[in-house]
């Protein structure tokens, strides 16, 4: 739910104008009736697009709505949670098929019909699609800030940092990290990856303002399943995946002239991943030109790049860690080790994308949305369990289970 916009008559006094802007504080729920419920009475989700709710590459209000940081703050049952609803269909609408680039209401990638008009009080869900750990701080146009449209249609001139100050929270979840390498991931580029120094200073700056509020925290580890256990999530396909499949004829009827190179084939490829746009995209170009897709050229990441990620998430997760212990806070790697769980679980992560499938029948497994990387609906509520209970077994909370 949103507040109303309230539209000020000239003769209203300027007392009157102030008590409405601080309605929030007069009509404040109680708080919560259970063990430890006032340190949740005012929850504040800091992160980027997982948290914000964007599935199937895009966002609305019923995807927001779907976001575990949604459904934590309901279970919680303090303040009222607000985040910056999108209209329908969305900004950008999600896709109903990613083959076919077909999205909700007709849209395309660039449609975007903006927020809501009625403005809440203070935000709630102050992620971002895209934010790294700097985009915590600075809300660009600085050197490595990653400002997008959604950055000035969910936060203004704020940064996530102002917003969450200014939100007054009790209780703060961080979930950042995951785009300081998935970029670099994409373009099969480790240098494009953000230096453990600089991704352990931006995000105790940050650290440093939740407390600076008197909040209690939960730090979220960075990822979708760990590297170190070979789970990838599925927007990438391994080079084996790829060789095999051209190797038994199954792109021979789509795609006659794409080859797959012979250093695609195991052992070597269980360890190389190919992105979704980039191996689609070659099978394209493979109906009428010849094209070979070949696992030492980028973007394809290669096996010694893949432990070089492998390591780096372990290296960020570490850093999160000892900031959570330092500060007294909630620590969880649980999200990761419930990804990694679903791996092994038939049809959770498709190995390779169903093509013949529109979104709703779960091209990329049913954990995942429309684009094999976004958490879906399911997934998304099992994250906000794992993240209830690690609250609770840190502070000895009993926060009811999220349903």
């Amino acid at each position: 739910m949103t507040h109303r916009r309230v539209i000020l008559a000239a003769g209203i006094s300027v007392a009157l104008a102030a008590a409405a802007c601080h309605e929030d504080d007069l009509f404040s729920p109680a708080v919560p009736q259970y063990t430890g419920g006032a340190m949740f009475q005012r929850y504040v989700s800091m992160g980027n697009s997982i948290t914000a709710g964007f599935q199937s590459a895009g966002i609305n209000d019923s995807t927001q709505r779907q976001s575990y940081a949604v459904l934590v703050a309901a279970a919680m049952g303090g303040d009222p949670f607000y985040y910056p609803s999108l209209n329908a269909p969305g900004c950008p609408p999600p896709f109903t098929n990613i083959f076919t680039q077909a999205r909700v209401g007709g849209g395309t990638g660039t449609t975007c019909l903006f927020r809501n008009a009625a403005i809440p009080p203070y935000l709630s869900n102050v992620a971002v699609p895209g934010a790294e750990t700097i985009d915590m701080l600075n809300n660009g146009p600085l050197p490595g800030t990653n400002s997008n449209p959604l950055t000035q249609l969910f936060l203004g001139a704020r940064t996530q940092v102002q917003a969450m100050m200014a939100a007054r929270p009790t209780f703060v979840s961080v979930w950042i990290g995951n785009n300081d390498f998935l970029g670099a991931a994409e373009a099969g580029d480790t240098t494009l990856a953000t230096d453990t120094a600089v991704f352990r200073t931006n995000y105790a700056k940050a650290l440093d303002s939740i407390g600076a509020t008197g909040a209690s925290a939960i730090l979220i580890a960075v990822g979708l399943g760990h590297l170190a256990n070979n789970v990838v999530v599925p927007f990438f396909s391994r080079g084996t995946t790829w060789y095999g499949l051209w190797a038994g004829g199954a792109f021979t009827a789509q795609a006659p002239l794409f080859t797959v190179a012979a250093n695609c084939a195991p052992p070597r490829g269980d360890t190389v991943l190919v992105s979704f746009p980039y191996g689609f995209g070659l099978l394209a170009a493979g109906a009428s030109t010849a094209t070979t897709l070949d696992c030492t050229a980028p973007p394809v990441i290669e096996p010694v790049e893949t432990r070089f990620f492998a390591g780096l998430q372990l290296r960020y997760n570490a850093i999160i860690q000892a900031q959570a212990t330092t500060r007294g806070w909630a620590f969880t790697d649980s999200v990761n080790s419930t990804l990694d769980s679903l791996a092994g679980v038939a049809n959770q992560f498709a190995p390779f994308p169903n093509s013949a499938a529109s979104c709703s029948g779960s091209p990329f497994g049913l954990a995942f949305s429309c684009d094999g990387i976004h958490p879906n609906q399911a997934t998304q509520q099992k994250i906000a369990r794992k993240i209830v209970r690690a609250i609770n077994a840190q502070y000895g909370s009993a926060i009811p289970a999220v349903p």
